[in-house]
């Protein structure tokens, strides 16, 4: 489903993604770099909090828990959604919503099962 949903992205767009630990952002992200045609393993930023891969920024908010501004501001992340130069993927994008720009494309996912997951996009 990520990469049918890279087909629509350009620079400039963020995507926020939430869910559950473990509902599928990050596999999602990797099928975005997919079918972005990024040759780099896509693995989760939890520790780094965010790696770029070219025109793709992946962003994982899920051990930041205060001063989210400032923390953006410090990582340079709303430099790099400014710039508009970059497709940014957030995980754990609800933490910041009030952030990001009004042109955020949300995607929730919800564990269903083990083996089943829902994805809601709202764009």
């Amino acid at each position: 489903m990520g990469r049918e949903f890279s087909a629509d992205l350009k620079a400039g767009d963020v995507v926020g993604l939430t869910g559950e630990l473990g509902s599928g952002k990050t596999t999602f992200i990797q099928g975005v770099a997919e079918g972005l045609k990024i040759d780099a393993r896509v693995n989760s930023p939890t520790f780094i909090i965010m790696r770029e891969y070219g025109k793709l920024c992946h962003v994982d908010l899920y051990r930041l828990e205060q001063n989210l501004k400032v923390e953006m501001a410090n990582l340079g992340l709303l430099d790099i959604i400014a710039a508009r130069k970059s497709i940014v993927l957030i995980e754990w994008a609800e933490r910041i919503a009030d952030l990001l720009p009004k042109t955020t494309k949300w995607v929730n996912f919800e564990n269903i099962n083990e083996n089943e997951r829902k994805i809601k996009i709202q764009e």
